[in-house]
């Protein structure tokens, strides 16, 4: 099947500067891309919310999902945490918000289910507004953060069992938290499953958070021709898409790179699925 694919807004900021939102969304629709991507992580990410509505219109791409960082032990009244509401009630071209956590506080560390309740709440309170908008809420596991793993979105899914609430599958996060049973992990997180995003990636201590490097989807140790195969075998429909975070050099010419390596293997996919089934 061929997937429908966007890269990660973190492709676009380099050493040297920003690209501006509607260029990047220039360069991803002459590359044949179909979806952008905001990460919530600047003031001028925030103004940039302004232009989602009119990306159809203006560039023909959607908008896969925007990103933002949650507080689960934040008061209710927490200027952050009232304005991530506010997100979930007026976000316009766009269905889909994509959350992760800080990285801990008060002892309660990465995947500490005493930390479950809280983020249970928080969720269960923007819950109440994204049923109402249509908006899915799809939790993010981060390397260090406290929702740090697939299964502990999936954990927090299972409890809640709510239609607008979903896992992502993030390939980095995954290998540089400890790259181990893959399949195992994608077969857990089926039911919840909703978006997920890809790179190139290889341990290293000069990597993202000293664990593992980012880069180009035909680069690194991570076998992505395997991690797609089994994405098909279990039936995901969703979205992919690129991440891009310390990428920088020639923004266009690696994501070129990358929708060449991930639709060269759908190509292969298609021709042997069973090369993809390794153990």
């Amino acid at each position: 099947m061929a997937y429908r694919v966007y890269a990660m807004d973190t492709c676009f900021f380099t050493p040297h500067g920003n690209y501006d939102f509607d260029v990047r969304c220039e360069m991803l629709r002459e590359l044949g891309y179909e979806g952008t991507y905001l990460t919530l992580w600047s003031e001028q990410a925030w103004a940039d919310l302004e232009r989602v509505p009119q990306v159809r219109q203006r560039h023909g791409l959607e908008v896969a999902a925007v990103y933002v960082t949650i507080d689960p032990w934040a008061p209710a009244d927490h200027p952050e945490r009232q304005r991530i509401r506010r997100l979930v009630e007026t976000l316009e071209g766009c269905n889909a918000i994509e959350i992760a956590t800080i990285r801990n506080r008060d002892g309660i560390g990465s995947s500490d289910p005493r930390g479950d309740d809280a983020a249970a709440a928080y969720l269960e309170s923007l819950l109440e507004v994204a049923g109402k908008r249509g908006i899915q809420l799809f939790l993010y596991p981060h390397i260090n953060a406290w929702l740090e793993r697939v299964e502990d979105a999936v954990r927090l899914c299972e409890r809640l069992q709510h239609p607008n609430l979903g896992a992502m599958f993030c390939a980095f996060h995954w290998f540089a938290a400890d790259g181990q049973d893959l399949f195992a992990r994608l077969d857990a997180a089926r039911p919840w499953l909703r978006q997920v995003n890809l790179c190139g990636s290889r341990k290293s201590p000069n990597g993202v958070a000293g664990k593992a490097t980012i880069e180009p989807l035909d680069e690194g140790e991570l076998d992505n021709f395997a991690l797609i195969g089994h994405l098909q075998r279990i039936g995901y429909q969703g979205w992919i898409g690129f991440q891009g975070y310390s990428i920088a050099g020639d923004v266009y010419a690696k994501l070129k790179r990358s929708l060449t390596a991930f639709r060269d293997i759908e190509s292969r996919l298609a021709r042997h699925p069973h090369w993809a089934k390794i153990r």
